[in-house]
C-alpha cells in the first residue's frame, strides 16, 4: 500500500481508538515532534467532524420531511 494511504489508515486507527497500545504510544510520542502530523491529525479530526455533521444534517432533513408528510398534509 502507498505510504499516504498506510499513514491515513494509522491515523484512523488513531483516533478511532483501535491501536494496539505500544502503536498508540509510537504515535504520540512522534505527535509531540512532528508538527507535520500533528497538523495532520487535526485535519483528519476536522474532516470525521464534517461527515458527521453533514449526517446530522441528512438525518434532520429526513425527520423534518416524515413529519411533515405526516403532520402536516393538507
Amino acid at each position: 500500500m502507498r505510504p499516504e494511504l498506510e499513514e491515513i489508515k494509522l491515523l484512523e486507527a488513531f483516533l478511532g481508538g483501535s491501536l494496539h497500545e505500544e502503536q498508540e504510544q509510537e504515535l504520540e510520542i512522534q505527535l509531540l515532534w512532528d508538527q507535520g502530523l500533528q497538523q495532520k491529525v487535526k485535519l483528519q479530526e476536522l474532516a470525521y467532524r464534517a461527515v458527521q455533521e453533514a449526517g446530522r444534517k441528512q438525518l434532520r432533513q429526513e425527520l423534518q420531511a416524515i413529519h411533515n408528510r405526516l403532520f402536516l398534509r393538507t
